[in-house]
């Protein structure tokens, strides 16, 4: 118990000389969030407005590149699909390339893939 009583100790000692340091964890924290829940990513705005006027240029610089690559991160936050269990995509046309397996050229399984519902 005294080894935690230490920490929080040299926690508070920390955030005394350092007050920035909470703005940066919370926003560590909220990004955070953003990335473990991916939801539809609709608190992605609100948390790069709160970085942008963090005043930390390397937290501006995170924000700047997510706003500069805005679809691949809305993307990401976003959860994929459900497939049908036991499906791949894709694995229609890997059940049919194995069953032409060297009997065939690439014209012939095009026109095998669709002609296959």
């Amino acid at each position: 118990m005294r080894h935690q009583t230490g920490d929080r100790r040299d926690l508070a000692d920390t955030r005394s000389r350092c007050p920035g340091l909470d703005t940066v964890a919370d926003l560590a924290r909220g990004f955070a969030a953003l990335v473990r829940h991916q939801g539809t990513g609709q608190h992605l705005d609100a948390w790069i407005n709160r970085a942008r006027n963090a005043g930390y240029p390397e937290i501006r610089g995170f924000a700047a590149g997510l706003t500069s690559d805005c679809d691949a991160v809305l993307a990401g936050l976003t959860p994929a699909l459900e497939l049908r269990p036991g499906r791949r995509p894709g694995h229609r046309i890997k059940t049919i390339k194995r069953q032409m397996y060297r009997r065939a050229n690439l014209d012939l399984l095009r026109k095998r893939v669709l002609a296959t519902p």
